[in-house]
């Protein structure tokens, strides 16, 4: 953890760049800023349905919220700020992918990776649950399905 007056200090810098970004996409998504003294709030939802929508909470005690799609990844720690506005400009971008392992007897979903490709090549990924623990696609028992988004502005 950062002591608490550099954190501060990078998470005001980091908002202003969200901020600065925010209007480059305005014509192509709806936008939404709620600031408190416990966290600062920005919800995008792009005009065009198959784009991707995203919420994303950054909170004072050095963790973040992050709603993408239908996924919801909650009290993750802030270990650096330098992904947020590539992170933001990847998804306007449409480079979002979600990987939904489907079980074949059941048709029950059985787990859900979110990947985003950032402009520098890195890539930011999440899963519901343990990733470790996602089914092969080697497994006769499990049906690998990707949903792709596409970019805010056509």
């Amino acid at each position: 953890m950062l002591p608490d007056d550099v954190f501060r200090s990078r998470l005001q810098t980091t908002i202003t760049a969200l901020r600065y970004w925010a209007p480059s996409i305005a014509d192509a998504a709806h936008l939404e800023e709620t600031e408190t003294g416990d966290y600062w709030k920005i919800a995008v939802t792009p005009s065009v349905a198959s784009a991707c929508p995203f919420e994303l909470i950054l909170h004072a005690d050095q963790r973040y919220d992050l709603a993408i799609a239908d996924e919801t990844y909650e009290n993750r720690p802030i270990d650096s700020f330098d992904w947020f506005v590539p992170f933001a400009e990847a998804v306007a971008e449409g480079n979002v992918v979600q990987r939904h392992w489907i079980s074949k007897l059941t048709g029950l979903e059985r787990s859900v990776e979110t990947l985003v490709t950032l402009p520098n090549g890195g890539i930011w990924r999440e899963a519901r649950g343990e990733p470790h623990l996602m089914p092969s696609i080697d497994d006769d028992g499990t049906e690998l399905r990707e949903r792709r988004f596409l970019p805010y502005r056509r």
